[in-house]
């Protein structure tokens, strides 16, 4: 079986001002069921078995989810790529053998073999996104590799489209850890295009060709639903702020080697701490499978190379940012409680307190000019720029006017980001370093890095709770507008006969009222031209994501996608003397009775309401009251009547969404009324 496949993945106005906070790295405690040490592999001149296939004719693709810069690159925009430099650079070969599938256990017995034998028949695309999703899961400790070794670089991944996925066996039933699954094996591999000094910066190992290094990992065989299953066991928030994964996310937060106790800033928890370990949340729910993704050091080639370059060079001495538009289109609608004291509210992403309903979306800056945007060490609270405010509630600084989002309808209060850093590497070519010594402390954007917000983090939306739809849905421009106050030099800094910056007045004043000034900066011809992005966005007048559609690889009962609301009966309206009446006393027990209208089991998702919005909150597996599945009739639900939030938000109310439990099944009518 031989399936080399490779993918590529008038209005009103609603102004989010963008400013950038900094805050401390990520670090981790080593733990002892998981040895976070890679191996050093002895050098040799031969590399065949190792060496990845090149992809056939993409090779000069931009990166997934960037846009062209002209209408020139546009036409053509798969055509080659020459060198940016006079001579060779180095190739580095990725590969990862690993197993990857779909659990079965949270299916009731009876289903499985029924389960087990519709996946087997799944197509290889099918399979793929299910590997591309583990191997995603190996962002976080090879981008911030310098936090768990003292001596290396980072090791980024290579730009997404040139990843390539081989299905190496047909899908089979397993049992690891006592889980059973339905599993396929495959080998992804790929391609690190850099000059030539790089890959030993990044790894003494690589520093010669025949170099080889093994970067341990311990993978969950199916990388779905790693919130819902382990909470945030396998997440390292270091570096990030509080409250900043979701369901959604958590691939750019997977660390294996995270242990129970590991907190505080630069810990792996900041929200709340574990009960257990990763690894020993993963063996409780999923199992694990070990590997390594091995790095070989490859000879110069030349016409590799040609296939593997990827990403412009549109200025050669300087830095100049292209806010990459279609990375807008990936938003979700979240229901989220806010209270009065919430750092969201003090930080002015929302609009007030209580239930908001809020659009995230990501936001992407990618630097492809051929310096990096260097914005040095944070100094706190300098007299003479007034750049940084510090923010007691997030604690840490805030570097204001990084840019604004745009909406249609309301005014929006200022949104807070958080640092400017070289998070991802879009582009693969001799020009954009494999490593940086970008951080919170020290800010900027390496050379073919990107600066990006990944949908979940905290502030990253618009809050669009008080945004009026007529009909079942709007779609809106969504625009990120980048540098707008020129705080970011994209050109070349002036400096002063010491070789520091000159600073001069902005015009803009922090919230002190102190005036703020902005770094003097030579800007670069058309810097400009490509600072900003707008996309169409499709917002539905009631729901969130969870009410979605879903993707093919997301199944089972503790997903995030697929739910329909359930009309339950209307409460009597009260009189002008009355208080609004309850479905349930706050904090009692509620028993509900439910029935499924035909033989497909469904899902049933109990969720808190709004009494302010008059909605269900259309909430996460994380979030819900309750979720259970029911099958045949008389199923008993049994959940806490939500509690009082405030004096707006009374509790007593519930609300009620299904789906079915294998999403190859069609949706049946659920009934459930009150056992008194």
């Amino acid at each position: 079986m031989n399936k080399l496949m490779r993918f590529t993945t008038g209005f009103c106005l609603i102004i989010i001002a963008l400013a950038v906070s900094c805050g401390s790295e990520p670090q981790v405690e080593e733990s002892d069921e998981g040895d976070p040490t890679g191996t050093a592999v002895p050098a040799t001149t031969e590399s065949t078995d190792n060496t990845p296939l090149p992809p056939p004719a993409i090779a000069t693709q931009l990166p997934t989810g960037t846009p062209a810069i002209t209408e020139e690159t546009t036409t053509s925009e798969a055509s080659f790529i020459p060198s940016p430099i006079d001579g060779e650079g180095s190739l580095i070969g990725l590969t990862m053998n690993s197993q990857v599938g779909i659990l079965l256990d949270e299916y009731p017995e009876a289903m499985r073999d029924e389960v087990a034998t519709v996946l087997a028949a799944e197509s290889d695309a099918f399979w793929i996104d299910l590997a591309q999703r583990q191997v995603a899961l190996t962002y976080n400790r090879l981008y911030f590799r310098p936090y768990f070794y003292a001596d290396k670089g980072e090791l980024p991944l290579p730009p997404q489209s040139l990843w390539h996925i081989e299905l190496t066996s047909e899908p089979t039933r397993q049992t690891i850890n006592n889980h059973e699954l339905i599993l396929i094996d495959y080998t992804f591999s790929s391609t690190l295009l850099a000059a030539q000094d790089e890959p030993g910066k990044a790894e003494p190992a690589l520093a010669e060709v025949g170099g080889v290094w093994e970067e341990p990992f311990i993978l969950p065989p199916d990388p779905t639903q790693l919130l819902q299953r382990t909470s945030n066991a396998c997440l390292n928030e270091g570096g990030f702020p509080p409250n900043s994964y979701d369901s959604e996310n958590v691939d750019i937060f997977f660390d294996y080697s995270c242990t129970a106790n590991s907190s505080g800033a630069a810990g792996c928890h900041r929200s709340t701490l574990p009960a257990l370990s990763c690894v020993q949340a993963l063996n409780a729910t999923v199992g694990t499978v070990e590997t390594a993704v091995r790095f070989t050091r490859l000879p110069w080639d030349e016409e590799l190379a040609n296939q593997v370059r990827i990403g412009v060079v549109v200025s050669p001495d300087a830095p100049d940012l292209l806010v990459v538009s279609e990375d807008l289109q990936n938003t979700r609608i979240i229901y989220r409680y806010f209270p009065s004291n919430s750092c969201a509210r003090a930080e002015g992403c929302i609009n007030g307190t209580g239930w908001r309903r809020l659009l995230q979306f990501d936001a992407t800056a990618h630097n492809l000019g051929a310096a990096a945007l260097d914005i040095g060490p944070v100094v706190a609270e300098n007299p003479l720029t007034n750049m940084l405010e510090y923010n007691s509630c997030h604690d840490h600084f805030h570097f204001q006017n990084y840019g604004e989002f745009q909406l249609g309808t309301n005014s929006q209060p200022s949104k807070q980001a958080f640092c400017v850093e070289s998070t991802s590497r879009f582009s693969n070519n001799e020009l954009s370093p494999l490593t940086h010594d970008f951080s919170c402390t020290y800010q900027g954007i390496q050379a073919g890095w990107v600066d990006e917000y990944r949908a979940g983090l905290d502030c990253q939306w618009v809050d669009i709770t008080d945004l009026e739809i007529a009909g079942d849905a709007a779609e809106l421009p969504l625009s990120f507008r980048f540098n707008t106050e020129q705080f970011l030099c994209e050109g070349y800094p002036v400096l002063d006969d010491s070789g520091q910056p000159i600073f001069e007045p902005s015009g803009l004043r922090n919230s002190d009222g102190l005036p703020i000034s902005r770094p003097q900066c030579d800007f670069v011809a058309d810097w400009d031209a490509t600072n900003s992005g707008t996309e169409t966005v499709t917002i539905p007048a009631a729901g969130s994501f969870v009410t979605e559609p879903c993707a093919s690889s997301e199944l089972g009962p503790r997903r995030n996608c697929g739910f329909t609301a359930v009309p339950l009966p209307n409460l009597p309206e009260p009189s002008d003397s009355e208080e609004r009446p309850l479905r349930c006393t706050p904090g009692s027990t509620v028993q509900l009775s439910c029935s499924v209208d035909g033989n497909a089991a469904q899902v049933a998702r109990l969720c808190e309401t709004s009494s302010v919005l008059g909605v269900g909150t259309a909430c996460t597996f994380t979030d819900s009251l309750l979720n259970q599945i029911i099958s045949g009739s008389n199923v008993t639900l049994n959940f806490t009547c939500p509690f009082v939030r405030d004096e707006n938000e009374p509790g007593g109310d519930y609300a009620l969404y299904t789906a079915p439990l294998f999403t190859g099944d069609a949706p049946a009518e659920v009934t459930c009324t009150p056992i008194e």
